[in-house]
């Protein structure tokens, strides 16, 4: 046997002992990682954002940015767990003032939490009004009601807790929308995240009478429902509701996961699409079928419901706006990327996404940029089954990305289009995005997560660091949301039936 021979087997058993050895590693969260270590992570993500990030001075001058990088080196100082260290910088992304942008766990941190579930926080809050409210009770002290007002927990006034988790959700330039809804959609997971998992929590209320009084709660879960059990019991919701409280009949089949296209069953002329994501690859049949069936049924008004849409394909949201909109359109003024080839190629996911990107997908700018060779391309609307009709876009803080880029050209270009409800969280005129791949730091494991592409909307006016703003804006009331009332809805049918009437 020649020793080439010997050599390849030998070196396949030692690869396959490799692998078995990473396998079985377990992950432990209370793993600290020397001053060395986190300040050699930290100074690579800092040079990986400062270096190839697209829109890092957007909104904040290089001298702010560099300032809080420095600021944030030094308390670098001990040794820290992975979970620390992220908290620790976490705030930086907020000053960078760019949604896409933010740190997250590493593959072993959550894995671990999937396996190892923390209990849940003992109340449903809600942040309303500038006031911290009791929207579920999962305790079993009954004289909890909803709406109680939750002054302080476990010492912390609820302003000052609510003002540490804003720091902790990265958004577009100054909005402040995709914030509040974030922390109102997970303010038990924020509160573990800030201050660690606990059984207990000293929390302290005050009741209508301004009456304060404290209290030691810890989760319950609540008991399993029996099966002579026949009527559902109602519990409240984190969020604001999403569609009416009618169950309107539905005119294309779909994934109501992704979207549904209903008929009002308050008025035949109204039809209610509802939009969750756009990150679907089905969407143009699902478009075309819809439009058609809005102009065999003869609709006048159109309702789009972004709301709590994140975002998906860019390409998603421009097919959609070919069948709102009279006349060709270009989306994007420009597009551009710093560059393709960061230096640490060696730790950024999206490997094969960012070569084609490079060889095919974009041009060479004179200044050494990169920019998408579709970009400015010039979109024409859909003839056969273009809607002509009013449209009514119901947004809130939960729109964002391609969500936010979709209302911005609606409200811009199609008069008979109106926004109804809540700043998006999205950038009106743009955001950093495309792509965005995953930077792993190489001793915590820590995934930051850093745009390719600047993107500006082909829109007028200034940039001013926020998102759309509704025609109609509307703002929700504690009371409101307790009774799960929709008034973004409500606001739409008022607005149709005052077109009605105006005839």
């Amino acid at each position: 046997m020649t020793l080439k021979k010997q050599f390849v087997p030998s070196t396949f058993l030692f690869g396959i002992f490799l692998l078995l050895s990473s396998c079985s590693r377990k992950y432990v969260p209370d793993t600290t990682y020397s001053v060395e270590q986190i300040k050699q992570d930290f100074k690579l993500m800092r040079h990986a954002l400062e270096e190839s990030h697209p829109g890092i001075y957007r909104y904040t001058s290089p001298d702010s940015i560099r300032w809080v990088f420095d600021q944030t080196e030094k308390l670098l100082d001990h040794p820290m767990t992975e979970l620390e260290f992220r908290r620790t910088v976490n705030p930086i992304f907020s000053y960078i003032r760019c949604g896409h942008t933010d740190i997250y766990p590493s593959k072993g941190y959550s894995k671990y939490i999937k396996k190892n579930k923390p209990k849940e926080f003992p109340l449903g809050l809600y942040y309303v009004e500038n006031k911290l409210r009791i929207l579920q009770n999962r305790t079993d002290d009954t004289s909890l009601v909803v709406g109680t007002e939750v002054v302080s927990i476990d010492g912390q006034p609820a302003a000052d807790i609510i003002a540490k988790m804003r720091q902790l959700v990265p958004s577009d330039g100054y909005n402040q929308t995709f914030k509040t809804t974030v922390i109102n959609g997970n303010f038990g997971g924020f509160y573990r995240y800030l201050y660690g998992n606990k059984e207990t929590f000293e929390v302290t209320v005050q009741d209508s009478l301004g009456k304060k009084r404290g209290l030691k709660l810890s989760f319950n879960k609540p008991p399993k429902p029996t099966k002579k059990a026949s009527i559902p019991v109602k519990t409240a919701s984190n969020q604001p509701p999403k569609t009416p409280v009618a169950t309107p009949k539905l005119m294309v089949k779909t994934n109501p996961k992704l979207r549904t296209l209903k008929l009002s069953e308050k008025d035949s002329t109204v039809a209610i699409l509802d939009i969750n994501t756009f990150s679907d690859d089905r969407y143009r049949r699902f478009y075309r079928r819809s439009f058609k069936a809005l102009k065999t049924q003869n609709i006048k008004h159109l309702i789009i419901d972004l709301r709590a849409n994140g975002g998906g394909k860019s390409d998603a949201s421009i097919n959609l706006m070919s069948y709102l909109l009279d006349a060709n359109y270009t989306v994007y003024d420009t597009a551009a990327a710093i560059t393709l080839r960061p230096s640490y190629q060696h730790y950024y996911g999206h490997k094969f996404p960012r070569w084609f990107t490079r060889y095919f997908w974009s041009k060479k700018l004179p200044d050494g940029r990169r920019s998408s060779r579709s970009a400015q391309r010039v979109q024409k609307p859909t003839r056969r089954y273009g809607f002509k009709g009013k449209v009514y876009l119901l947004t809130n803080g939960g729109s964002f990305s391609a969500a936010a880029i979709f209302p911005s050209m609606i409200q811009q270009y199609n008069p008979r289009a109106v926004v109804i409800g809540r700043e998006t969280g999205g950038g009106r005129h743009g955001c950093n995005a495309f792509i965005s791949p995953y930077l792993t730091l190489p001793h915590t494991q820590a995934k930051v997560r850093i745009p390719v592409f600047k993107l500006v909307l082909n829109i007028p006016g200034a940039d001013i660091g926020h998102g759309v703003q509704p025609n109609v804006p509307i703002e929700y009331r504690f009371e409101d949301v307790r009774k799960a009332r929709d008034l973004d809805v409500e606001r739409a049918y008022e607005l149709i039936n005052a077109s009605k009437s105006e005839k």
